[in-house]
């Protein structure tokens, strides 16, 4: 069984920069794309608009432009076929199957392992595309301004404004003018408690434990350059969208410290990993852990694995909120037909089908939390990766950063990573 944001193995130093450099990622040829960033998203007449970082406190109306329009009202789906270019199997593919024969259309899904490859992808060839499955609120801005996503018709999505809880952001893109919600998730720590005898839930600073020197070797960090970056931020009370050089000069070297004395390993494949000589504390996406309870070993049940997010632990830390959203390419051949799928995986039937599969959570008004436990979508003892509307004001999310930031980030965490 494949996971939705399954990805390729660690790629080393020389491959990464490589990859970096051809998808023109946090290197110049993102500056240019990106034009400068400036603090309006207004299109200057004759230009071209400037990149705005949407911030909670400073929400931003995405530019629309007449290069660009939504597509019209009123029209029927196309012949398809959907083309949809996503993480690896991130929507089951039984409900893509129910959409094939709702519409009469073949549905073909082409992987994307990383966002930087997505971009990359979208700048060279977007239009082959239908269907993005997904982006982040940290590409956003950038593809939105750069024209490589198309605004939504949203007289096509009535069960998405009918659905979503009232309380999922959309500071990031107001109006949900060219982004859909798909998933929400929260990043924190798991832990093996019948081989960790420490509470770490019950801990001040729940971060503490991924420098704990006696779990060296033994403890596995989320490999993307922001999430790197973010344990080390958030270990030390910082927003994980830090831009002062020398506040991230001061976590790069907590970070180098700890990449020393506990010989990190960087990955995102915790599920596949349950046994006891390959991680005993493991970085982990709360949608990902629901995937545990199909890879656990014979002997071993799914209430040896515990997780906090910070936030919820006794010392209120700061813990990563996330959101993977759906967008359409500029230039989509099939743009009816992508609103329509869009449309259905927001139905509350459908959505909560794919949920049972995917583990990554819809926030979807009528999905109850006590009701996914106890109709075993999720174990008891995993009830704490569940969001919901209450744990949006308490997380940090992840947001768009400028040029000459993302570059740094991604520098730090090259240093650190080496490359994994």
């Amino acid at each position: 069984m494949n996971h939705p944001k399954d990805r390729r193995p660690p790629i080393d130093r020389r491959q990464f920069l490589q990859r970096a450099a051809a998808a023109g990622i946090g290197l110049p040829g993102l500056a240019a794309i990106m034009a400068a960033c400036g603090s309006d998203s207004s299109a200057p007449a004759g230009g071209t608009p400037t990149l705005q970082l949407a911030r909670p406190d400073n929400p931003v109306t995405l530019p629309l432009t007449d290069g660009n329009p939504p597509v019209a009202d009123g029209l029927s789906p196309e012949a398809g076929p959907l083309k949809i270019f996503g993480y690896a199997d991130y929507v089951w593919k039984k409900v893509r199957n129910q959409f094939a024969d709702r519409y009469g259309v073949e549905v073909d899904y082409t992987v994307f392992d990383t966002s930087d490859e997505m971009v990359s992808k979208l700048q060279s060839s977007g239009s082959d595309f239908d269907l993005l499955v997904t982006i982040t609120v940290d590409n956003v801005g950038k593809l939105a301004t750069g024209s490589l996503i198309q605004p939504l018709n949203h007289s096509y999505l009535p069960n998405v404004s009918e659905n979503i809880w009232p309380e999922a952001w959309d500071f990031y893109d107001v109006g949900r003018q060219y982004t859909a919600p798909y998933t929400m998730y929260s990043t924190g720590i798991a832990w093996r408690n019948d081989l960790v005898s420490d509470d770490i839930g019950n801990m001040d600073n729940p971060w503490d434990i991924l420098w704990d020197t006696r779990f060296k070797d033994q403890t596995h960090l989320l490999n993307g350059s922001r999430d790197v970056m973010a344990a080390g931020l958030l270990r030390n009370g910082y927003d994980p969208n830090e831009s002062d050089p020398a506040i991230l000069e001061t976590v790069k070297q907590d970070m180098l410290a700890g990449a020393e004395s506990m010989a990190w390993k960087f990955d995102h494949v915790d599920y596949t990993e349950l046994s006891a000589n390959q991680w005993q504390i493991h970085n982990a996406w709360s949608g990902q852990m629901a995937y545990y309870q199909y890879y656990l070993p014979k002997d071993l049940e799914i209430d040896a694995i515990s997780y906090i997010w910070p936030p919820r632990g006794p010392g209120g830390q700061k813990g990563l909120i996330g959101t993977d959203l759906f967008a359409i390419p500029t230039g989509a051949a099939n743009p009816v037909l992508a609103h329509a799928f869009i449309d259905m995986l927001w139905e509350p039937e459908t959505a909560l089908l794919n949920y049972t599969y995917e583990g990554f959570q819809p926030p979807l008004k009528t999905f109850d939390a006590d009701l996914a436990v106890s109709d075993g979508f999720l174990p008891e003892s995993l009830a704490y990766t569940i969001v919901t509307p209450e744990d949006i004001p308490l997380g940090v999310a992840e947001l768009e950063l400028a040029p000459a930031v993302n570059q740094l980030y991604q520098q730090i965490a090259l240093e650190i990573t080496g490359g994994a």
